[in-house]
């Protein structure tokens, strides 16, 4: 679960409470937050399916949409789960009999799985599917499944691509959205439609 988590400028912010009524600026709030924390979901979508090295319609099922604020919470939460993906799912993975697998995932964030060279993979069909393995020891058993990146490894591992762009776009977004969302408030209300000055 990644949540909106911003710095925002508390004299400001005072300055805003101070003229605009609760509800006007709370849900001013809410509507900054919710419409930030969207964009922020649009942008990270995209850097997870690049960062495993699928499509985006792979992963939709394990990257629902933003569960948005409420009269009770100004919290917008992004909770993206395990999905369990083959590795031959990749763009350009390949696996043959002479060269074993060739594939990548973590191609964003980097580390030891951006770039697959296993040369004793080979692919089992059971139960309907396939999926890519290889003995661990010179035995026939036990097998080693590969797969690859899970869609919540991929925005929850810290300091992974994915994560510091989700992050960043929804800091922009709300330091941009805010002052927009307030002078609306400030207009439905009939007060001057001039917001305070936030140092941006």
């Amino acid at each position: 679960m990644s949540l909106v988590n911003v710095s925002l400028d508390t004299k400001a912010l005072s300055q805003w409470a101070s003229e605009l009524s609760e509800r006007g600026f709370r849900n001013a709030l809410r509507r900054a937050i919710d419409k930030s924390a969207r964009a922020a979901r649009k942008v990270a979508v995209a850097a997870i399916a690049q960062d495993i090295g699928v499509s985006k319609a792979t992963i939709r099922s394990a990257t629902p949409k933003i569960r948005t604020t409420t009269a009770g919470s100004l919290s917008a939460t992004f909770t993206v789960t395990k999905m369990r993906i083959g590795i031959l799912n990749t763009a350009g993975a390949t696996i043959s009999r002479s060269g074993g697998l060739q594939a990548s995932t973590h191609r964003l964030t980097g580390g030891g799985s951006s770039s697959l060279d296993v040369s004793k993979a080979f692919v089992i069909n059971a139960n309907g599917g396939r999926f890519v393995a290889y003995r661990k020891g010179k035995e026939r058993l036990p097998l080693k499944a590969i797969y690859a990146e899970s869609p919540s490894t991929a925005l929850g591992q810290d300091g992974s691509a994915p994560q510091k762009i989700w992050l960043k776009t929804a800091d922009d977004e709300l330091a941009k959205r805010l002052p927009i969302e307030i002078g609306k408030a400030f207009v439905s209300e009939g007060l001057s439609p001039n917001t305070p000055d936030t140092g941006e």
